[in-house]
């Protein structure tokens, strides 16, 4: 089968202060979840992934054989990146793999690469341009900043059979009113 990767920013979460506020699934008041918009992102996301079963559409991206989301606990709180792969997992009957802390890029691209099968990781936006450069194996290929506005683009790193090289693309999710249709910039700043 070989590998193929898709990255993903955590859906949206809770501005520093004000509305709209973090809430858990059932609609508990929690600063570390996502706002109701990122709880619409969430569900919104089987469709990418799975297809639209009613309409008779295919999903516009690869449907995941493995789900990583960072870990909740003593150096993260957010309960974000795993409530967001939720209804993903419980339609494809999937664990999320949660054992690495969201500094732990090293053992995560391992334990990603170790992996024969489609890949889908949900994580905090600041590292996941280094997730995607460890992948790639550069930095030329992927843009270095991920912006704190974009919640609504999906990163791709395939692995050819032939040569085992990566090649990188971006796909606009265009799931939710507002969501653009541009994928990131690429940035060389630090």
């Amino acid at each position: 089968m070989g590998l193929v990767v898709m990255l993903l920013r955590h859906a949206e979460k809770p501005l520093s202060s004000g509305p709209p506020l973090g809430v858990t699934i059932n609609g508990t008041p929690d600063v570390e979840s996502l706002t109701p918009r990122g709880w619409q992102r969430s569900g919104a996301l089987v469709t990418l992934f799975v297809g639209d079963g009613g309409n008779g559409r295919p999903p516009r991206l690869p449907t995941p054989t493995h789900l990583f989301a960072s870990q909740i606990g003593l150096h993260s709180s957010s309960q974000r990146p795993t409530e967001t792969l939720l209804p993903l997992a419980e339609r494809l009957g999937l664990s999320i793999d949660s054992r690495f802390r969201k500094e732990e890029l090293g053992p995560l691209v391992q334990a990603i690469r170790a992996i024969d099968g489609i890949v889908l990781v949900a994580w905090e936006h600041h590292l996941i341009p280094s997730i995607a450069i460890m992948l790639m194996g550069d930095t030329a290929s992927v843009p270095q900043i991920w912006p704190d506005a974009r919640y609504d683009v999906v990163w791709v790193i395939e692995y050819t059979a032939a040569d085992g090289r990566a090649v990188f693309h971006q796909v606009p999710e265009l799931l939710l009113a507002g969501d653009e249709a541009r994928p990131i910039e690429p940035s060389h700043l630090p």
